[in-house]
């Protein structure tokens, strides 16, 4: 991100001139910093700039959470009143930035948290329509086509499986986050402050959004039965799983895992081989939901 060119692209926002800019690492699809603007007062913000505008789903997703209570920074309304501006190449975005850190190894009492703020998102976003997930069958197997070496016979098998089960279209439905991994959560003090980057909205099943959850929070983070167990206990506090979903839970995190696993082979920012391990294992035992099996 070229931060000289940031004070024009503030001006469309009436927060004030630009007195800090600190560009953003995390990102791998966006160009994001964070931003002291002179208000009055003077605030922090996350601008974002993308090559595209970001999808209408994802907006009407982040309203529905916050409206419901669910801590979702939203988009600050430009001059004109629209929250997406654009400034010559680029669709750019203010969010205000909320207290809080990333946890890299989280703690029983942090998933349980996360699990039942999920739980009630769920509940929230079930009638909600949208797009259908854009990592489908073809997407899929267009990506595994390319990969080589001992991942090509873990990926097939997934995708073989993925296809006979059709993605969890029998499940319950609705407009999910997708992303839910540890840079996308904000806490302090034991409470989550921000759930941001929702990017990847789209309808597909709710648990499909839970197992994303459980491959980083849990699987990817060194975490235990104790840590997945908290997870579910939390979600179910606020949505019990219906029929068919406990059932179900070895092929959403095996469609979990295989998204994430060919997204990282499709951009290689990121190494897919500790997510294609996951798929490995899961092919010889597929996980139970936590206490059953």
């Amino acid at each position: 991100m070229d931060l000289s060119k940031l004070s024009e692209v503030v001006q469309a926002w009436e927060q004030g001139a630009l007195l800090e800019a600190q560009a953003i690492a995390l990102g791998i699809e966006n160009r994001n910093a964070f931003v002291t603007l002179a208000g009055p007062p003077p605030q922090r913000w996350v601008l974002t700039l993308r090559d595209t505008p970001p999808a209408e789903d994802a907006l009407r997703l982040m309203m529905a959470l916050a409206e419901g209570g669910l801590p979702v920074p939203l988009p600050e309304p430009g001059r004109d009143g629209l929250t997406t501006q654009r400034v010559r190449k680029d669709f750019a975005m203010l969010i205000p930035v909320v207290p809080g850190t990333h946890l890299t190894h989280p703690d029983t009492d942090a998933l349980y948290t996360l699990g039942r703020t999920l739980g009630e998102a769920h509940r929230l976003e079930r009638d909600l329509t949208g797009r259908p997930h854009p990592r489908n069958l073809p997407w899929m197997k267009a990506i595994v086509e390319t990969a080589e070496g001992e991942a090509r016979p873990v990926l097939d098998h997934a995708l073989s499986r993925q296809a006979s089960w059709v993605l969890g279209e029998a499940l319950p439905q609705g407009l999910v986050h997708g992303d839910l991994f540890r840079d996308n959560v904000l806490f302090q003090d034991g409470q989550i402050t921000g759930l941001i980057d929702f990017d990847h909205t789209a309808r597909g099943p709710l648990l499909f959004d839970l197992a994303v959850v459980a491959l980083d929070w849990v699987y990817l983070a060194g975490g235990e039965d104790a840590q997945l167990a908290a997870l579910a206990n939390g979600y179910e506090a606020a949505r019990p799983l219906e029929g068919g979903e406990r059932e179900a839970w070895g092929r959403a995190l095996e469609l979990a895992g295989l998204r994430f696993a060919l997204s990282r082979i499709a951009a290689p920012k990121k190494d897919p081989a500790p997510i294609i391990a996951c798929l490995a294992r899961w092919a010889e035992a597929p996980p139970p939901w936590p206490g059953e099996g």
